[in-house]
């Protein structure tokens, strides 16, 4: 396979590094627009490479079976316009915009490529885990009848003031998780709007510990899937006890707010204000490491005498200290390879805009599951606990 990698940040680090390993890659082309750090990721990965890992510029997708894009959004589209011209396939962490949705799924359409994408680790990796647990227990039970998804990264070691801490850099360096939106579910097919940072709960992680969940980040195809259509359907973002309220706070008291106001005859939005306070305060120091949680579980529909079944999958992982690479950048990085090697071969059909979860088989993220655990990533539950209760009763959930 000969892969092109565009962006070489975090995240990319972390893709670069899975191709590398990956024995059936036989070349790497890394492009960013900083040629200082492609150079250095390019020297970084050969270490590691049993293939050339060289730099190049975005005339290196022409000559490419697949493309891995670990940019933003802005950057991304010009990637998929580019591939979609050189007949070249994408895989990326990345989403459009709700008002450029249709744009690139014609561009992809009328190349006739498939473009991959978000397909990280949230969105991404959620999505495919939540389709597998449905696509499990449609089999034993004949539907599900909830679906619950918890997913976050969060220090080894919290600290104050808020138990978070801020693994990324670049441009997302002074903007922290803490926007005031609305977050969507799925109640009896329909979509539902939640305030994000609402709907607390706790979520107890063996290994872990005990973490708290609020709404965020669902994407609004999760339930298209066949076998979620009509699931009730939740997805909470994974933090240490505390974090929502504090955040709560700051928009109670107006500190969240984006509209400026006047300072001493300087107009401030409160929000860019607080995070340019906070994210020096919140940023990872070099000893920091992180860990990811992505927990997944749902219940079956009742059968004749009441009784349902429930399954739980679950994955943790944490940084390495050998290659330096935060959990976060594994399960995002390494997701985004794993994808982009499926493109590169061939093995997905189709084309135009492919959401992962609908895209791929069971058989796709099978293989996908077992790149990641050759690195290292893998399930510590993975759907086998099956417990059966009376409807209306406490299910017993997994491992904990």
């Amino acid at each position: 396979m000969r892969l092109t990698l565009l962006g070489c940040g975090r995240m990319g680090r972390g893709a670069g590094y899975a191709l590398a390993r990956d024995q059936r890659t036989t070349s790497i082309t890394v492009v960013d627009h900083d040629r200082e750090r492609a150079e250095e990721l390019a020297r970084w990965l050969s270490g590691y490479a049993a293939c050339p890992v060289k730099t190049g510029d975005s005339d290196a997708i022409a000559g490419s079976d697949a493309v891995a894009a670990a940019l933003p959004w802005s950057g991304t589209r010009s990637v998929i316009e580019l591939a979609a011209a050189a007949g070249v396939p994408v895989a990326s962490i990345t989403r459009p915009p709700g008002d450029e949705s249709s744009d690139v799924d014609a561009m992809a359409n009328a190349a006739g490529v498939p473009v991959l994408l978000p397909v990280g680790l949230e969105p991404g990796l959620t999505e495919l885990a939540a389709a597998d647990v449905a696509r499990r227990l449609t089999a034993l039970t004949g539907g599900v009848r909830t679906l619950e998804v918890f997913c976050g990264g969060v220090p080894a070691t919290p600290r104050a003031p808020w138990g978070y801490t801020a693994f990324f850099g670049g441009e997302l360096a002074n903007h922290l998780p803490i926007a005031q939106r609305s977050s969507i579910a799925v109640e009896h097919g329909e979509i539902v709007d939640h305030p994000r940072f609402s709907g607390v709960e706790e979520r107890h992680v063996a290994g872990v510990g005990l973490l708290e969940a609020y709404h965020d980040g669902m994407v609004p195809w999760l339930a298209d899937h066949p076998a979620l259509r009509d699931a009730d359907c939740t997805q909470k973002t994974l933090r240490w006890p505390g974090f929502a309220d504090a955040v709560t706070g700051l928009a109670n008291l107006g500190l969240l707010d984006e509209s400026p106001v006047a300072v001493d005859g300087v107009a401030v939005a409160p929000k860019r204000l607080v995070e340019n306070v906070l994210s020096p305060r919140l940023r990872a120091q070099p000893d920091d490491e992180d860990v990811v949680v992505l927990d997944v579980s749902a219940t079956g529909l009742p059968d004749a005498d009441g009784s349902t079944l429930s399954i739980r999958s679950l994955l943790v992982d944490r940084a390495d200290r050998e290659t330096g690479l935060a959990a976060m950048t594994r399960t995002t990085g390494f997701t985004l390879a794993a994808a982009v090697t499926l493109l590169a071969d061939r093995t997905v059909g189709g084309a135009g805009w492919l959401r992962p979860h609908l895209a791929l088989s069971e058989r796709h993220f099978a293989r996908m599951k077992t790149d990641l655990a050759a690195l290292g990533v893998r399930w510590t539950a993975d759907g086998e606990a099956l417990h059966g209760h009376r409807a209306g009763t406490v299910a017993s959930k997994g491992t904990d």
